[in-house]
């Protein structure tokens, strides 16, 4: 059974799992990465009002930007394929032209992800912002969308 409630240590990359296994000879360690996905929890839908506050109040300096290349989805199509993976959607906005998504994920370690998704139109470059007050996640949160969005 793996339990992700008890003290959080830092890995690199932040999803490594290391392992060990005790049998009647020896101990048998290794080390394997586990999808960010996997750790994004059900409960991870934020009140509006909450989503925008909470975006106030983390830290520019902890927003980081990524471009999702060669995309093939409109923003209907991002929504569904991110609600099936526990990504929730909390506003949608046309900005300009572009759609504007703000979703939020919640950690099964109950650390919360805040993003934006800039999706241009007929665009195959969507750029994605991911706050958080542990700036930590979002190498593996960008990870999480392109291995979504491309499956």
């Amino acid at each position: 059974m793996l339990n992700t409630s008890g003290p959080v240590q830092k890995m690199d990359p932040l999803n490594n799992l290391q392992v060990a296994i005790k049998n009647n000879i020896d101990v048998l360690y290794f080390a394997c990465v586990i999808p960010m996905h996997v750790y994004f929890t059900e409960d991870g839908q934020m009140d509006k009002r909450i989503f925008l506050s909470t975006w106030k109040e983390i830290p520019t300096q902890n927003e980081v930007q990524y471009n999702l290349s060669n995309m093939t989805h409109n923003s209907d199509t991002v929504v569904q394929k991110m609600q099936q993976n526990n990504v929730f959607t909390i506003a949608k906005r046309n900005v300009e032209g572009q759609d504007m998504l703000y979703q939020s994920i919640k950690l099964t370690n109950n650390v919360w992800v805040l993003t934006e998704i800039k999706i241009p139109p007929g665009g195959s470059l969507f750029t994605l912002s991911v706050k958080s007050v542990t700036v930590d996640v979002a190498p593996g949160v960008y990870q999480a969308y392109e291995n979504i969005l491309r499956s």
